[in-house]
């Protein structure tokens, strides 16, 4: 009888225990506004790395704000994605701070679109009156905000135009009108969002202006190297704002990561690499 009773004791000591499983690491994104394209960025990471690390994306106004979350103590974030004029600004602005960032890969370039009504002659932004045209930027935080301030810093001539901040939409709005406002600057990839749209839907009563001016090109930020460079933007992208090919400046959107937080977690900071590799191979292609 007592053999019988050993059995089941034997058996039950030999079965696997259940090991609870560790908690996935937290990795705090700020991306930007919800639909936009740096929240579009966080999501497809969140989903590429469902299984193994634990993804918040979190809306910002943008670049700044960005850069401020991770340079707080404690960090707000764990990575981020900006401009990288951004970055060379926020040296420029807060030369005391000790924000430290590994910068992971360059996800996309974004161009800096000067779209004003067609009742502007102008054909360029250094045929623009300073006194008669007034020129919108979207609000404080966002990539526009820093680029327009960063021309400025660069090439005194951009600073004698008066930039007001209003939103994004308001603000297509207005130029649209062309009364209170006839020009607006955005920052975005060619051919998408709010451009698109200005192209699609007002490119009877909208158009795009070159931006081109060696200033813009000096050497900036503790890297020493320039953050815009020259290229053409092409009709077959808006086909309505544009009658022929016109120069731009674009920027580099950048995904940034802690170092710290890579140390703490080096499994999900190589998962993330490899997320990353996956997701700019896929931009890369549209």
């Amino acid at each position: 009888m007592m053999r019988v009773l050993l059995i089941p004791l034997l058996l039950s000591a030999l079965a696997p225990v259940a090991v609870a499983a560790a908690p996935r690491p937290l990795l705090r994104i700020c991306t930007g506004a919800k639909g936009g394209g740096y929240h579009h960025v966080g999501v497809g990471l969140a989903k590429a790395l469902a299984d193994t690390v634990e993804v918040e994306v979190i809306q910002t106004h943008g670049s700044w704000e960005n850069l401020e979350a991770i340079d707080q103590e404690p960090r707000r974030c764990d990575a981020v994605i900006a401009q990288e004029d951004a970055y060379a600004l926020y040296q420029f602005e807060k030369p005391e701070s000790r924000l430290t960032m590994d910068r992971m890969v360059t996800l996309y370039a974004e161009a800096v679109h000067l779209i004003c009504n067609r009742t502007v002659q102008a054909d360029d932004v250094a045929g623009l009156h300073p006194q008669r045209h007034r020129i919108l930027v979207n609000q404080y935080g966002s990539g526009t905000y820093i680029t327009w301030r960063l021309f400025g810093r660069l090439d005194p001539s951009f600073a004698r135009y008066k930039a007001s901040e209003l939103p994004l939409e308001e603000g297509l709005l207005k130029v649209v009108d062309g009364v209170e406002a006839q020009c607006m600057v955005m920052v975005s990839q060619p051919g998408q969002g709010t451009a698109r749209l200005a192209d699609r839907g007002f490119g009877d009563k909208l158009k795009l202006l070159t931006i081109d001016a060696e200033a813009l090109h000096a050497k900036v930020g503790r890297d020493r190297r320039p953050v815009y460079r020259t290229q053409p933007v092409d009709p077959q992208t808006y086909p309505r704002l544009l009658d022929k090919p016109r120069a731009t400046q674009v920027v580099d959107a950048v995904f940034f990561a802690s170092p710290q937080w890579k140390a703490r977690h080096p499994d999900a900071a190589a998962a993330l690499a490899r997320a990353l590799l996956t997701l700019v191979a896929e931009l890369r292609t549209r």
